[in-house]
């Protein structure tokens, strides 16, 4: 049932402005009793942080409907754990109107998002792949893609006299984890767009091995959908396992949906790839690195600090990985 709860004339008008009638009614359904004491803390935080700058916004009604609406999502948080639910973005608009990043969100609610922790292990990786490859070739540019670009690598390195591309994907899994045909068919179509592709992972359990020479998409996804579906129709007891039979359907599907693709390239180790690159004229093929050859990589360019935070991400269980230097709550880029 709706709580009623009187608010300033201000906020009054940006609701009827906006059109959140509907918003606020389910707003305050989120608050129930305390509805009142929010709006009123709402108001007087939203001119606090005006006036010592710490929101880009100046108008006050909009700073005052976020912090509630913001609050009333906290609450949704809470009440979805405490009946064993996820709580997704849009559900969060939905109900009250804003645009939430999940992990901080579910850090609010004193929760940890799922999604932090996959943010964490891809930041580390992130960082040591930056001063690894900027180690490497000093002189390179180096561009996050977004969406919306078409294929989307994790990284593009640019060198200019010469000109060269690298495309580069990076898997920050447990050492335990299968680095299956569905990532090398990923590392397939990158290297089929830009010319040039390298798939650095944190695993040593890969596929790399039963292939060489020319990779052949039809013949990947049909070898990678048997190992898959294999890996599916074991039980998983521990949240390792779960996770990695969820790796494996995600895996099966992506290869599914590549089915026809008809992909071929050259496989060839990271060593034969970087030679080219420095002598200006980088090879049109895939290289795959392991996660024991990445960290020896670091360890070799004095990068002892991120060899060993690779080595945490092999090591580590997901729900233990933390850092006190690396944001968790989104993908750094």
């Amino acid at each position: 049932m709706s709580r009623k709860a009187t608010y300033n004339p201000a906020l009054r008008k940006h609701i009827r402005k906006y059109n959140l009638d509907d918003k606020m009614h389910s707003i305050m359904n989120l608050l129930g009793k305390d509805a009142q004491d929010v709006f009123n803390w709402a108001e007087e935080e939203a001119k606090l942080r005006i006036k010592r700058g710490e929101e880009k916004e100046t108008n006050p009604a909009k700073v005052q409907f976020h912090l509630i609406a913001n609050e009333a999502a906290i609450r949704l948080v809470k009440q979805n754990h405490s009946r064993g639910r996820m709580t997704i973005k849009s559900e969060v608009k939905r109900r009250t109107g804003i645009k939430a990043e999940m992990p901080l969100l579910y850090q609010e609610a004193g929760l940890r998002h799922p999604q932090e922790a996959r943010n964490l292990r891809h930041n580390l990786f992130h960082e040591a792949f930056m001063a690894l490859i900027m180690h490497l070739f000093p002189d390179v540019t180096t561009r996050v893609p977004v969406t919306g670009e078409g294929l989307t690598p994790d990284l593009m390195v640019n060198h200019k006299d010469p000109n060269w591309t690298l495309s580069v994907e990076y898997k920050g899994y447990r050492a335990i984890t299968l680095l299956s045909e569905s990532e090398v068919l990923k590392g397939m179509r990158y290297q089929a767009a830009y010319g040039s592709s390298w798939l650095v992972t944190s695993t040593t359990k890969t596929v790399k091995d039963c292939y060489e020479g020319t990779l052949e998409s039809e013949k990947l996804i049909r070898l990678g959908i048997e190992r898959l579906e294999r890996i599916t129709k074991r039980k998983g007891y521990t949240g390792e396992q779960k996770e990695n039979r969820g790796i494996a359907r995600k895996g099966i599907t992506h290869l599914e949906k590549m089915k026809g693709a008809n992909i071929k390239c050259k496989l060839i180790s990271a060593e034969e790839l970087l030679d080219s690159c420095r002598e200006g004229k980088p090879r049109k093929a895939l290289a795959i690195s392991t996660g024991m050859e990445f960290v020896k990589m670091l360890r070799n360019a004095g990068f002892e600090s991120h060899a060993e935070n690779v080595l945490r991400i092999m090591k580590t269980p997901t729900n233990r990985l933390h850092s006190d230097t690396v944001t968790s709550v989104r993908l750094i880029g």
